[in-house]
């Protein structure tokens, strides 16, 4: 199986607010760039869980999936098993990210998804404990920019030097690359997002 293949053969791995499967995810555009992006020889992380997880499944990749929901990591297990795609090298930490980031040991990811939960200050969260462990020149994808958690996160994201945008998909994803350390370390002052907000 390829992308292709999954597109047109998409699991509902989700349940909306009436417990009904449906299919929630990121765009094709940014499926496309992930499989594109990642090999076999890739270490990568994502909060949330879905087709993207498939993806990583799929190129091989050493893959850290952080979901709170087992039945979904159940679904793509499943999924996974029906149609020939290894989850061996797929870690599934079933928990909150909060709680699981900040223990977390692994170093020199080359690609980080946020695409878990959006309430407020889960991406922030996500963003401060998973991109240090994001080498430089690594990928750091955003998702749901549409929504003011991930919004500002890209807003100041976008005014760090020590990150530079590389592609926007249909104004809801924001994929940036990490040109260097630092953005961890300043006061505020020295953060331009901050600082423009705050004068």
């Amino acid at each position: 199986m390829n992308l292709q293949d999954l597109l047109q053969n998409l699991p509902k791995l989700h349940t909306d607010e009436t417990g009904q499967p449906i299919s929630w995810g990121l765009t094709d555009e940014v499926l496309y760039f992930i499989d594109n992006h990642v090999s076999d020889a890739s270490r990568t992380l994502e909060t949330g869980a879905g087709i993207s997880t498939i993806i990583f499944g799929l190129k091989g990749a050493k893959h850290t999936c952080i979901v709170p929901r087992k039945d979904e990591v159940e679904r793509i297990k499943n999924y996974c098993e029906q149609h020939n795609i290894s989850t061996q090298n797929i870690s599934f930490k079933i928990d909150i990210s909060e709680s699981v980031l900040p223990c977390l040991e692994i170093n020199d990811l080359d690609l980080v998804l946020i695409d878990g939960r959006h309430g407020f200050p889960t991406p922030f969260i996500d963003w401060y404990y998973a991109s240090p462990n994001l080498k430089v020149g690594g990928i750091l994808i955003v998702d749901d920019t549409q929504i003011w958690t991930g919004g500002v996160l890209k807003e100041f994201l976008l005014l760090e030097p020590e990150w530079q945008l590389e592609e926007e998909f249909s104004d809801k994803t924001a994929v940036f690359k990490k040109l260097k350390e630092g953005s961890h370390w300043k006061e505020w002052n020295k953060q331009p997002f901050v600082l423009l907000k705050s004068t």
